[in-house]
């Protein structure tokens, strides 16, 4: 990497890791430092609706995970603790001591992984779509996803993963943009897509989830599959100093199908940890 950007600037770099990999991200704005994180399959493509409302406060980085996106594409396999390692190595990089990490999904295992790993370094968590642990069914369900992409390729399970993480209402509301959803997970590497759902099916944390101390945002859609109000609950339980907001009309990736909502959610929560 040619070095950090420039405070303010708009940047779209590599940061480059000691085994030889190279993470892609961008990074927009000026101020605290504000890291926002993909879930499985997708990229920081994912942030469009966010970065712009982020960048006049504060300095905001959407990267792409390994084996996503624009970064390097090792093969498996891979952890979230690996990937929570990656995203060190890049605040490392950039000359960021704490930040505010933001987590969508697998993105957000992430997030709770680097907390509990690296506490010194996060002044709050977004957990937006996620949780701390899975249930048997849907761990099941992450490795059956591996071993059809290894077998299929991404394109055969390209369109009902995006439809099973949006409401239906997007889909007829946005159909250009589900459609560009659907495009981006067909793109993926079916290895590195394996690899990273294997990896992900194997969260389970919750007892450890009193360890993050830090002020913690929890967003969740109404309409997820994925049951955010039991990880709401979870969360109500187990963290120390936690507020949770449900958005209703929105599935699994709410800061694409509600973004004002998302936004200003965001930001009234990064306004009140920043103010501290």
């Amino acid at each position: 990497m040619s070095g950090p950007p420039q405070e303010g600037a708009t940047s779209v770099m590599y940061a480059h890791l000691p085994d030889g990999l190279r993470l892609y991200y961008v990074s927009q704005g000026a101020g605290p430092a504000v890291v926002l994180v993909h879930g499985l399959s997708g990229s920081h493509v994912l942030w469009e609706r966010t970065l712009p409302a982020l960048a006049g406060r504060y300095r905001a980085i959407a990267l792409d995970l390994r084996g996503h996106g624009q970064s390097d594409k090792p093969p498996g396999p891979y952890s979230v603790a690996g990937f929570a390692a990656d995203l060190a190595l890049l605040l490392d990089q950039l000359a960021i001591e704490r930040a505010v990490l933001v987590g969508l999904s697998m993105g957000g295992g992430t997030v709770q992984t680097f907390a509990l790993n690296y506490p010194e370094r996060v002044r709050a968590l977004v957990l937006v779509s996620t949780s701390s642990e899975f249930t048997p069914e849907v761990r099941e369900r992450f490795h059956q996803w591996a071993a059809r992409a290894e077998r299929e390729g991404m394109g055969a399970l390209a369109e009902a993963l995006v439809a099973s993480w949006v409401a239906p209402a997007f889909r007829t509301r946005e159909p250009a943009e589900f459609a560009r959803q659907v495009q981006i997970t067909a793109a993926n590497a079916p290895h590195a897509f394996a690899a990273s759902a294997r990896a992900n099916a194997q969260r389970d944390w919750t007892a450890q989830l009193p360890r993050i101390t830090c002020p913690v945002l929890f967003v969740g859609g109404e309409c997820d599959g994925a049951n955010p109000q039991r990880a709401a609950a979870i969360y109500r339980q187990y963290l120390p100093e936690v507020e949770i907001h449900l958005v209703p009309g929105a599935g699994h990736y709410v800061p694409l199908e509600a973004p004002e909502t998302f936004n200003r959610l965001l930001l009234a929560f990064l306004d009140r940890v920043t103010a501290r």
